[in-house]
């Protein structure tokens, strides 16, 4: 061969594999899924896990997790849509302001209809906003009056009170015969105090939203707390409640055996085991109502939101449709600490248990928080805040001042 035609073949060759090269179909850069997570019982190793079991089942896809405490992760949500740092699936306890601001995928777009198909359709209709799902429940929660039985035994009390006027008579007893107790631990500090609000606001007949209206200065929400700021005033709570959180304050106080009643979620004989109470001799029962009103349970639900910002619809479903598969679902709903499963298939199993059963059949006529409302979030904000002073100053004067926050975050 002559060496123009060598060098002929030498550049045919060069070109060749230059254009395959160049035509080569790009290898899709990696993703990074953004996820920020509530914290419901450390639940940062579980997170952890499945991100890791997800990333191997799915090359190319990540996802890293930022679980945040309760008290603030409304506000850091809040701080990273503000400035831009949108993350890309949130689990928190609302999602109404968002679904307005138009900043979520629908649950239709991000997971299969056989997904949606196996949630339980009241905990999904409480996922929609102006009648569309732009949630997926994670799990829920139902409230029941819980109490010390040795307490009671001493105090002589064999039977619950029904009524508020049965209540305090039964509450003077305790107090009178059974020293260093309190008899009853009402949290009205801003860890959960719209809760409580909503236990007792409920026993008496009220709500905050009703037929397209906030209602939290209703003559019955008024009535409510003036009830409550009676019973501390004659000394049968805890010294002020607005100052006593959930956790820190009324269950721990519990645990201790330093309080005869308090109104705790399905996972609070759980978390006394875990938090020095396992001693405590628990019973449980229904809410105590007014008179003339029918107890309520209140039932709470948490969901996750897919963010629209990033516009990875694809890989945020692969990673939801992962976290709902039976064996995820399963190990996420025991590292959260014994919840309501928000599936069918979950519930069935569920149902078995002795210690979900009760407040699984109480659900269905149990009443929630106003979610599916834009303001919500705002309202639920300034409820923790501002509702523990009620008893401490004119309940009245309070409640008015949170029906005028309600009214203009709805504007």
């Amino acid at each position: 061969m002559k060496k123009a035609s060598r060098l002929s073949a030498v550049l045919a060759i060069i070109s060749l594999a230059f254009a395959a090269i160049v035509g080569a179909p790009a290898k899709a850069a990696d993703v990074e899924l953004k996820m920020v997570a509530a914290d419901y019982a450390n639940m940062q190793p579980f997170w952890d896990d499945l991100a890791a079991k997800f990333a191997k089942a799915n090359p190319g896809i990540t996802v890293k997790v930022d679980v945040v405490s309760w008290e603030t992760i409304d506000d850091k949500v809040k701080t990273l849509v503000a400035t831009g740092q949108i993350p890309d699936v949130v689990n928190k306890g609302d999602y109404a302001d968002a679904a307005a601001a138009g900043l979520l995928y629908r649950a239709d777009e991000v997971v299969s209809k056989k997904v949606l198909d196996d949630i339980v359709p009241a905990f999904l209709n409480n996922s929609k906003y102006n009648g569309v799902a732009y949630a997926l429940p994670d799990l829920a929660s139902a409230r029941a009056l819980f109490y010390n039985k040795d307490i009671l035994a001493k105090a002589g009390i064999k039977k619950l009170p029904k009524t508020w006027t049965e209540l305090e008579a039964a509450l003077k007893t305790i107090k009178s015969k059974v020293k260093g107790v309190y008899p009853y631990v009402i949290p009205l500090g801003p860890e959960e105090a719209q809760a409580e609000f909503a236990i007792w606001a409920g026993g008496n007949g009220g709500v905050m939203f009703k037929n397209g209206k906030w209602t939290l200065n209703s003559k019955k929400n008024v009535k409510t707390m003036a009830f409550l700021k009676k019973l501390t005033s004659q000394g049968l709570t805890q010294p002020n409640p607005a100052k006593c959180d959930r956790t820190a304050c009324a269950q721990t106080l519990f645990a201790q055996g330093k309080a005869a009643f308090i109104n705790g979620s399905v996972f609070l004989p759980a978390w006394l085991k875990d938090n020095g109470g396992a001693g405590i001799n628990l019973g449980s029962g229904s809410f105590v109502a007014a008179p003339g009103k029918k107890p309520v349970t209140l039932g709470v639900q948490d969901y996750f939101t897919a963010y629209k910002a990033n516009g990875r619809k694809a890989e945020i479903g692969k990673w939801l449709e992962f976290i709902y598969e039976p064996t995820n679902y399963a190990a996420f709903l025991q590292a959260a600490g014994g919840f309501i499963p928000a599936t069918k298939s979950a519930g069935v199993a569920a149902a078995k248990d002795p210690a979900l059963a009760p407040f699984i059949k109480l659900l269905p006529a149990a009443i929630f928080y106003p979610g599916d409302q834009a303001a919500w979030p705002a309202v639920k904000g300034a409820v923790q805040q501002e509702i523990g002073t009620a008893v401490s100053g004119d309940p009245k004067k309070v409640l008015d001042a949170l029906q005028k926050k309600a009214l203009a975050a709805s504007k």
